[in-house]
């Protein structure tokens, strides 16, 4: 019966579905307090995401600078202990040449190549006739290091060549090439 008053009293119908459709707040609006909470903390963790972000990009910045700043430091170090150990290998072949000792100079030369940057030793002679070396290819080769006069340090295909004058007395008795790995 129900039906019947309600199909035939049109009014009834528009009441209910007046009452029906109470519009409901979002939950955004009932909770105006806690929307701005989240929305200042959304703010916050992008903010900070950010600022991470470009932190850790100038943190990688820096240690390349760094490190490229050391790789510089340790190849200047390498290259004057090079340099300190050729002189000190020069004052001993000197010594041993002096004495015509040339047997004594192989077996140091033998020794020092096994230390892990030495590639090859030569001894030269005033002529620049290779009288020694650890690389049995450059025995009395003629090289470019007959009259060298002062400490002389190369770079040369991912090596690092150095030759020192061996200086007798009164005159040069020649020369000791040492190539050093990079």
């Amino acid at each position: 019966m129900e039906e019947i008053n309600q199909q035939v009293n049109p009014e009834n119908q528009d009441n209910k579905n007046i009452e029906e459709k109470p519009k409901k707040k979002s939950w955004f609006k009932r909770n105006v307090g806690a929307t701005i909470v989240m929305i200042i903390m959304l703010i916050a963790i992008i903010y900070l995401g950010i600022n991470l972000m470009v932190k850790q990009k100038e943190h990688k910045e820096e240690i390349t600078d760094i490190n490229a700043k050391n790789a510089a430091l340790v190849d200047s170090l390498k290259k004057e202990n090079f340099t300190w150990l050729t002189k000190v290998f020069t004052w001993t072949v000197r010594s041993e040449m002096l004495r015509e000792n040339l047997e004594q100079v192989k077996l140091y030369s033998q020794e020092l190549i096994k230390y892990q940057y030495v590639d090859n030793i030569k001894v030269v002679d005033p002529s620049g006739r290779v009288i020694f070396s650890t690389d049995m290819k450059d025995q009395n080769v003629i090289t470019e290091w007959s009259n060298i006069q002062k400490l002389a340090v190369m770079q040369q295909n991912n090596k690092t060549i150095i030759a020192s004058p061996i200086l007798g007395n009164d005159m040069i008795l020649g020369a000791v090439v040492i190539e050093y790995k990079n």
